[in-house]
């Protein structure tokens, strides 16, 4: 990594002074990176979601409550 090193003068040519930030030229392996991280992430997200939720169907219907629940009026909700 090349250091731009104090600016003495601001007229100068960007092109010249060199790279303002770190990491010059890593741009596309880091969106790369970003993108596997951010498609494993939602992969694992979705499938211990579907896991948790999946097992709490099975544990309302094993206790019969899942029948019960279309049978919920108004009046015993609370306010």
């Amino acid at each position: 990594m090349n250091s731009t090193g104090p600016i003495e003068n601001w007229n100068n040519n960007p092109t010249e002074v060199g790279p303002l930030y770190p990491f010059v030229g890593w741009e596309m392996l880091m969106v790369v990176v970003c993108l596997a991280f951010f498609l494993a992430f939602m992969v694992w997200k979705f499938a211990t979601e579907n896991a948790k939720y999946a097992e709490q169907v099975q544990n309302l219907r094993a206790s019969n409550d899942l029948s019960k629940a279309p049978d919920i009026e108004s009046k015993d909700l609370p306010e």
